[in-house]
This record gives C-alpha cells, structure tokens and sequence, in this order.
C-alpha cells in the first residue's frame, strides 16, 4: 500500500512551456489527500522559488537543493551543506571561470552577477532574479547547493577543480553542485522516518538525473516521458511527460486515483 507520493517540480508537476500545474493534477492531489497519503514535493528548487507551487497545494513535506534541505512544517529533519573546503572550490572556479553562478544557503539565494545564462535560468524555472553579492559574500557561509552553468562538454573542470563536490543535471543548460553524499533519496528517507513510513510504501516521480537516487529508493519509482534512458532504467514504471499529464496517468495507472 502506497502511504507517501514524492513528486519532484520542474518536468514533472511543472511544464518548462507553461510552468503551472494541471488542473487534473491539483484535483488527484486533493484525492490522494483524502486516502491519506502524504505528500511531499522533492525538487531541486530553494523553498524560496516554491511560491506559485504552494499557492496550488499544501505539501506535507518538503525536500529540497535536491535532498541537502528538508522540512516537514517548520521542523528541519535533514540538512546536509557543503563542506568548508567545497564552498572555497565552487567560489574559486567561478572566479576562474569569470561566470555566473548562483549560490543557494538555507535563507538565501544569490548571485555573483547576472548575464545571459542567469537570465535564462529565472525564465526557465519562472522565478525571480536572485539578490546579486559579491562572490567573497560566500566565504565561511553554509551552503548547501551551487547551480554551475556548466553544459555537459564542461563538466570536467569541476572534476579536476573541485574535488569535494558531487554534481547533478536536470537542465541541459546548468547543473547542481552538491556534497559527495548529497541526494533526493537522502532527503526520502528522513521524511519517511519522520512520517513513520517504510521506503516500500513510498512512490515517486521524477525527470531529471537528481531523480535517479530518489526513483530507485523507493518501493515504486516512476520516470516521465521526457527523462533520459538513464534515469528510466532506475524507475519501475515510465508514465507520459508533464505535458501529457504524465503522473495524473500513472496514478491512474496504479489505481490510486
């Protein structure tokens, strides 16, 4: 019996062409809610870039920076920043790299300074431009999360340059630094434990390579359409993409809703 959905945002709640949700997919959540199962968003999105999300529906639980931050209600149950030396690297190679990059703590989010690849980032998710400090603001901060504009042809030089880091994609275009032993399946199973729910009770949803960790976690993973062979070979099931209404048919699927 499923007694916990995991639903990650961009991709698979949200489409990249209209960034909302489905009015189908609002009223299966408010179904599941009535069954019983919690739900809890896993994405790699700040707390602060989930506002239109909140405005649709009322998650139990929240995993975010792609499992580094984690909350249910007002109580943190997970948090995993960067180490003291990774943050040094990540600042280091944006300065090499004289690029933007943005910087994700527990409150805060910002930039070094914005250009084109910034840009393009806040239309992708529909968010607002992050503050814009420094990059010796960050110095001796907790941080959990780095989104380098790097293409996968330039992911080596964090290989070679920032060797306290793990990094992971969900965009073509940009990626997300995160600790060695970071993960959306970290984050499930702090929540789990929180709700008193085993990881075979638990379903998910994802798209992106963040997600493989998480789909393979649980009892039941299910990749969308628009995921790569990848992170499909992790999941158990793959359902249609965000635009096709993809979770609402595998829920259906599932005989959930």
């Amino acid at each position: 019996m499923i007694k916990a959905i995991f639903l990650d945002v961009d991709g698979t709640m949200l489409s990249f062409k209209t960034h909302r949700m489905t009015k189908t997919l609002v009223e299966a959540l408010h179904i599941l809610r009535e069954k019983g199962i919690k739900l809890c968003v896993s994405t790699g999105r700040h707390k602060n870039m989930l506002e239109y999300v909140n405005t649709q529906f009322s998650f139990d639980g929240y995993i975010t920076l792609s499992g580094q931050y984690c909350y249910v209600g007002n109580q943190v149950v997970h948090h995993n920043p960067l180490s003291k030396e990774a943050v040094e690297e990540m600042l280091a190679v944006t300065e090499k790299l004289g690029c933007s990059a943005i910087f994700l703590e527990g409150e805060q989010v910002y930039t070094n300074y914005i250009e084109d690849k910034t840009r393009h980032f806040v239309k992708e998710l529909d968010i607002s431009m992050p503050e814009v400090r420094p990059l010796s603001y960050g110095a001796g901060h907790t941080m959990y999360q780095v989104v380098s504009f790097l293409t996968q042809a330039e992911e080596h030089i964090l290989d070679s340059n920032a060797p306290h880091v793990r990094y992971t994609r969900w965009h073509p275009d940009f990626l997300d630094v995160i600790p060695p032993v970071g993960g959306k399946d970290k984050g499930v199973e702090a929540i789990l434990k929180q709700f008193h729910i085993q990881p075979e009770e638990a379903m998910a949803f994802g798209d992106g390579e963040n997600d493989s960790s998480m789909l393979s976690y649980v009892g039941l993973g299910v990749a969308m359409g628009t995921a790569s062979d990848a992170v499909k070979q992790q999941a158990d099931y793959v359902t249609g993409t965000v635009d096709e209404d993809g979770v609402v048919t595998a829920l259906r699927h599932f005989g959930l809703i």
